[in-house]
Order: C-alpha cells, then sequence, then structure tokens
C-alpha cells in the first residue's frame, strides 16, 4: 500500500468468487466480538473498503458510509456492486462540470454525488453553496438544508447526494444564479454524543482499547507492538489537541500521509511544492482564511520539498503562530486551533530502526529556513518514524474498527475537552522549563484523550498517567537533543527526570 491509498484490486478484474473471499474469515475473536456487542452501530468490517482502485480519490470516510450502508459483511459482493452503480451515475470529477451543468439544465434537476459547503454572503445577506464538481460557488442552498446541517455545512463542509434543480428565472441584480440544491443527504456523520462514546470505554481493557483505535486507522493490532502502536496514536494527537506540533521523519511508505488524508475531513495535506502565506494563512485579495485558519490539522507532506513563498515572513508568521496560535496579516489578527505536522523522509537503517548515522542532527533534512532553533524549539514532539513499519497488506486491518467519519466526529468534539488539567493535577515538572512543560503536557494530554478519554483528574491511576509522561518526554527530548547539537551553548544539560507523579494517594 502507498501512503496515498488503501484500496486494492479494480472490481472490474475480480470476480465474485474472489470478492465472496471478502466473507470468509470473519473475525471472531474475543475483541471484535466485544466490538460488536458494544459498538454495531459505529463500526464496520475494515476489509470491505478495499476492493477498487477506481474509488482512491474518495476520502476513506465516503466509502466506509457507503459500505457501512449497502454491504453485508457475510454477502459483499452485491452490495458492492450497487455502490459501483451509485458511484458511476451520481459523481462526477469536476473535469466534467461542464457537462454535468447541462444536465441539470436540460433534465430541470439532477442527483450529484460530491463535496458541499455553505459560506454567508454579507454583502448580499444570503447563504451560497460551493459545490466543485460544478466548479461554482454561488449555489443556492434550501433554508432546510441549512437548519439540519449548518453546522458541519458552515464549518468543514461535507460529502453527500444532493439534488440540484435549474431555475434560470433566479436573479440578483442583473445576475443569474438558476443552480438551487433542495435536497442534501449527508455521507458522514453530523451529530453525535460524545458523552455516548465516552460510556462504552469502560468496557475494554486497555490493550482492548488500543486495538480498536489502530484497526481504526486501517491497520492489524496483532502485527505490531505496543511501542509502535503507541507511535501511531502519537499521530492522531495532532486531531485531538489543538495547536498541538509535531513532527515525523522515517523513511517512505510508512503510512503518514495516508493518515493525515484520511483520518479526518478536517486535516489538509500540504504536498510539497511551494506554500504562501494566502494559502496558510490569509487571502489579502479574497479576504478568505487559508487552510491554518481553516482546518484542524495542517500536515506538510515531504516538508524537505517543501519552499515557503516570502520565505523569511511566512516563517515569521508561522513561528508566532505555534507558539501563541494567532497570526496577522496586515493590520489584522487571527486565531486559530490548527496543529501543524511536518512530514518527510530521513534515510534509515531498517535493521536496526534508526536515523542513519551520517546525519550531524535529526533535522537536517528540513529546508534550510526551517532550520532554526527558535522555530524548531515550538515542536512538541518528534516521533521516530524510523521505527514505524512499511506498510504491507499483510498489516492491513482484518477486523473491526470506528467508522472513519464516526471517529473524525469525535475527535473534534474531544479537541474541546482540556486533559492537561489532568496532566497538572497528576505530575509535578519541577526543574523544567515552561516550554518543554508544555510540550510534554501536551503530548501526555492528546494520548489521554485518545486512551483514557472516561478519567478524570481524580480517577486516573499511577499505572496510567506514569508510562504516557515516559513517552512525553521522550518525544520531547528528542527536539531539544537535536538542539542541543545545533546550538549546544542554550540546549545542552536539559533535565529531562524531575517529573514525579503527585495524585493522590498514588506514589511514583
Amino acid at each position: 500500500m502507498s501512503e496515498h491509498t488503501e484500496q486494492t484490486t479494480p472490481i472490474a478484474d475480480t470476480g465474485q468468487d474472489t470478492l465472496s473471499q471478502m466473507a470468509i474469515g470473519l473475525p471472531d475473536d474475543p475483541l471484535n466480538r466485544k466490538i460488536i456487542g458494544h459498538l454495531a452501530d459505529r463500526v464496520i468490517l475494515k476489509p470491505l473498503t478495499r476492493w477498487n482502485e477506481a474509488y482512491k480519490e474518495f476520502p476513506r470516510y465516503v466509502m466506509e458510509y457507503l459500505v457501512s450502508r449497502y454491504v453485508d459483511a457475510h454477502a459483499p459482493v452485491d452490495g458492492q456492486r450497487k455502490i459501483d452503480k451509485i458511484l458511476s451515475e451520481h459523481y462526477s470529477e469536476s473535469a466534467k462540470k461542464e457537462l454535468i451543468k447541462s444536465r441539470i439544465k436540460e433534465q430541470g434537476q439532477y442527483t450529484l454525488l460530491g463535496q458541499l459547503a455553505v459560506r454567508l454572503d454579507q454583502a448580499k445577506d444570503h447563504y451560497w453553496a460551493d459545490v466543485p464538481a460544478l466548479g461554482d460557488n454561488t449555489v443556492r442552498v434550501s433554508g432546510k438544508i441549512l437548519e439540519q446541517y449548518a453546522d458541519v455545512l458552515l464549518t468543514s463542509g461535507a460529502w453527500g447526494t444532493m439534488e440540484i434543480e435549474y431555475d434560470a428565472t433566479y436573479e440578483i441584480k442583473g445576475r443569474k444564479y438558476p443552480f438551487y440544491i433542495r435536497v442534501f443527504s449527508p455521507l458522514q456523520y453530523t451529530r453525535l454524543s460524545l458523552d455516548d462514546f465516552i460510556s462504552k470505554r469502560p468496557f475494554f481493557t486497555d490493550d482492548e482499547w488500543i486495538d480498536l483505535l489502530v484497526q481504526s486507522i486501517g491497520f492489524n493490532p496483532v502485527r505490531f507492538d505496543r511501542r509502535t502502536k503507541m507511535l501511531m496514536l502519537l499521530r492522531l494527537v495532532p486531531f485531538v489537541e489543538s495547536n498541538y506540533n509535531l513532527i515525523e521523519l522515517g523513511p517512505r511508505e510508512t503510512g503518514k500521509t495516508y493518515t493525515f488524508r484520511n483520518t479526518s475531513n478536517r486535516s489538509f495535506v500540504v504536498s510539497g511544492g511551494k506554500a504562501t502565506p494566502a494559502t496558510l494563512f490569509y487571502n489579502k485579495g479574497t479576504r478568505k482564511l487559508g487552510v491554518i485558519g481553516l482546518k484542524h490539522v495542517v500536515f506538510f507532506d515531504e516538508i524537505a520539498n517543501t519552499r515557503f513563498d516570502e520565505a523569511e515572513s511566512s516563517i515569521s508568521v508561522l513561528k508566532d503562530y505555534m507558539q501563541t496560535g494567532k497570526f496577522s496579516r496586515g493590520d489584522q489578527e487571527f486565531s486559530a486551533q490548527c496543529s501543524i505536522v511536518l512530514g518527510g523522509n530521513i534515510d534509515t537503517d531498517l535493521e536496526r530502526k534508526q536515523a542513519d548515522s551520517t546525519y550531524r542532527h535529526l533535522f537536517e533534512v528540513l529546508p534550510a529556513e526551517l532550520q532554526d532553533a527558535a522555530f524548531l524549539d515550538r515542536i512538541h514532539a518528534y516521533l521516530p518514524g524510523w521505527e514505524m513499519p512499511k506498510i504491507r497488506p499483510e498489516n492491513y486491518a482484518t477486523g473491526y474498527g470506528f467508522l472513519t467519519d464516526y471517529m473524525a466526529e469525535i475527535f473534534a468534539e474531544l479537541r474541546r475537552r482540556n486533559f492537561q488539567t489532568h496532566v497538572s493535577a497528576c505530575v509535578n515538572m519541577k526543574g523544567m522549563t515552561g516550554r518543554n512543560q508544555d510540550a510534554i503536557k501536551k503530548t501526555a494530554a492528546g494520548l489521554l484523550k485518545l486512551i483514557y478519554p472516561h478519567r478524570t483528574p481524580e480517577s486516573m491511576t499511577r499505572d496510567e498517567i506514569a508510562p504516557l509522561i515516559d513517552f512525553s518526554v521522550e518525544m520531547r527530548k528528542r527536539v531539544i537533543d537535536q538542539l542541543a547539537v545545533m546550538k549546544p551553548e542554550e540546549f545542552r544539560g536539559v533535565d529531562f527526570h524531575s517529573w514525579e507523579i503527585v495524585c493522590p494517594s498514588v506514589a511514583r
């Protein structure tokens, strides 16, 4: 599997017998029985979504939603073919936008599958829908749709099926706006209860819950040790912890890009090339926020090949944002909660699972403008990507995991919870600088949200919190250790061993 897709053989090249094999050997181990017993309405058998290469352009959550609705795990063929039919009839890439517009006009209405987002045009006192498949961001949308789905459509947008009508008589100040979305049916969760999710956690042991999360992001937990699973969960911390800064450098094909492209529609991947202030922060010409102002996670893929337009000012603004959560463009200041993730490749000794020893320091592969101590000190954790396994078919999930869009919505809700209070109540980090303490607290808080969402500061135990602090300290220490090579006079000799557990009646 590449880092960009999990699909395998096209359905056109397989027979019914091949597809039917997916129904053989349905998981019947204790964990999967427990998952079905407590979470059947929000999980899916992960292998069922990996049957068609032709659908790699769809977000994973869209395919999983369709599979959960139409495919019977015991007899998947008919459902998979029904999905083939739905997508072939109602989905069109943006290159065919003029053809789709023509069909809507000639037929009077048309059912389209695609992305939908809504914005308020204050000047016209009007809500407009942006439909990429039409190449049009001034599509009218019914009030009923806004009433039902305003929360998601006015923020992250959603994939779904929409019935679009054509009315050439509607105009504003002499301009016609003929396209009108009458009905919208989202292909993803739009409402859920975080409290209900949290209430399910006590039914699982810690190991079972971690394995469920690993299965949910598409991997088979049986194939990995506890350390590797924790590194996989560290990749998810930016999704649950606001303003979290992470770097992962490692070999190719370990799932970095795949995770950040497919875990949530609130993440955005900057794929090498040029990053501009307008794209990242604010476009003065269009007066629109960039991705850092709109998304929950921005992942800079292939960071070694990324070039920043207006480099000095761009890095300065990014550096300030990573510290304060604010950025300025012109005379305007904005606040955002977006997490920043830097990902890239580094030469690796795969047998020893360590970075190549020829590097002077482990930031050496970054662009020169990012090899700035003040910038790098704002990174909360350095994930050692050289420890991550290459993603091969035998590592794919074989059991049940959360529907991706459900999990993404849960992650968005967890962002609103403050688990740093748990860390502060249970751990004394005396002797560390404020920046090091903040980094460790944010990493630990994110892992607590993922593994122990049901815990309060009063109910945490030493066995739960201590390993997470150890892990979080290690990930922050790797940053400081490399900075000590770059600037020994400033970063050498930092003490990371002075923390202690101070929870009531709990001793380290």
